[in-house]
């Protein structure tokens, strides 16, 4: 009688690790997953929000870039030219120590700019195909592609419920739009008339404000630096002082009371900064004499909680053979 209980319950160990990655673990601190070029190649590292703590978890000879960390923690979404495929990236998971890469879809193609749905279920990215980007959801497993719409650099609402990009062309001005996630419909969302250059928009974890880089002058883009704009369309606001220069991709902190950015340093290196909303101080995250990218912050305060737990299954597994021996 111990021989059929013993194989479901393998059975059932087998599933749960099939679908739920249970021995990944997440960071037990927070930590910001970023890129960097510091050994004469691109991959990605993980670095403490003080700047501190420098880990490297890519060791890959092709170029690994803009890591994103799952809602849990426990993955990171990255993209790579690991394919060899000439100007051409595709997406790549890895547990958040960096093991266990694979590559998401079967069939490789050019896919960037990638995040994750709030549940960790799905992700929305950048797909270019004959000159054009288009926005794509698919779910985790690569299984099934669906194209939204045209546009780029896409951010997924906290609630799930719309995602806003980037819509324009390559050489067209450029301005934000929000996607109904359900019935597929946009608006315009910033500027809300006329054209303008407008980038990298990123959505506040609490969903009511967004962050992106702005010039209001397209003809001079030095003068491009970070924004913040309620979700009504009211309270614009310049982060940075005119005197820091150019800086792009804002990031949120979990916490959503700080940003990242990328901006060049006084040697024209470019680096990671973070700025409080509160004070608008500029502090640099990164070592000089590299060029160092914006990067996403994780902190396990402010993670969905993980499902199953490990711990669970123990308890599960415990109780399930002390019944099979009676």
């Amino acid at each position: 009688m111990k021989r059929p209980h013993i194989l479901c319950i393998l059975c059932l160990m087998l599933f749960y690790v099939n679908i739920y990655p249970i021995f990944a673990q997440a960071p037990t601190t927070a930590k910001i997953a970023f890129m960097t070029a510091r050994n004469k190649n691109r991959d990605i590292y993980l670095i403490n929000p003080d700047g501190s703590g420098m880990e490297r978890i890519t060791h890959h000879p092709a170029m690994d870039v803009g890591p994103r960390w799952s809602p849990t923690g426990e993955q990171i979404l990255f993209e790579s030219d690991r394919d060899r495929v000439p100007l051409s990236w595709d997406l790549y998971l890895m547990d958040a120590d960096g093991s266990n890469v694979r590559r998401i879809f079967a069939k490789s193609r050019d896919r960037r700019s990638a995040v994750w749905s709030p549940d960790g279920k799905q992700i929305v990215y950048t797909r270019w195909e004959q000159g054009i980007n288009y926005i794509y959801i698919a779910p985790i497993d690569g299984k099934k592609e669906a194209r939204v719409i045209i546009g780029s650099q896409p951010s997924w609402s906290p609630d799930g419920t719309e995602i806003a990009f980037i819509e324009g062309g390559t050489r067209d001005p450029k301005r934000i739009s929000i996607l109904d996630v359900r019935t597929r419909n946009h608006k315009f969302f910033f500027p809300p008339k006329a054209p303008d250059w407008v980038r990298h928009v990123a959505w506040a974890p609490r969903g009511d404000k967004l962050a992106f880089s702005w010039s209001r002058d397209i003809g001079d883009m030095d003068a491009e630096t970070i924004y913040i704009v309620n979700r009504d369309g009211t309270g614009v606001r310049q982060i940075l002082d005119k005197t820091v220069g150019r800086a792009v991709e804002p990031s949120w902190s979990p916490s959503a009371d700080t940003l990242l950015y990328h901006a060049f340093d006084d040697d024209n290196n470019l680096q990671m900064f973070k700025v409080s909303l509160d004070d608008g101080e500029p502090v640099q995250l990164t070592p000089p004499g590299f060029w160092h990218y914006v990067g996403d912050w994780f902190d396990p305060a402010f993670a969905l909680p993980v499902s199953p737990q490990p711990h669970l299954l123990t308890t599960t597994w415990s109780k399930m053979k002390v019944t099979s021996t009676k």
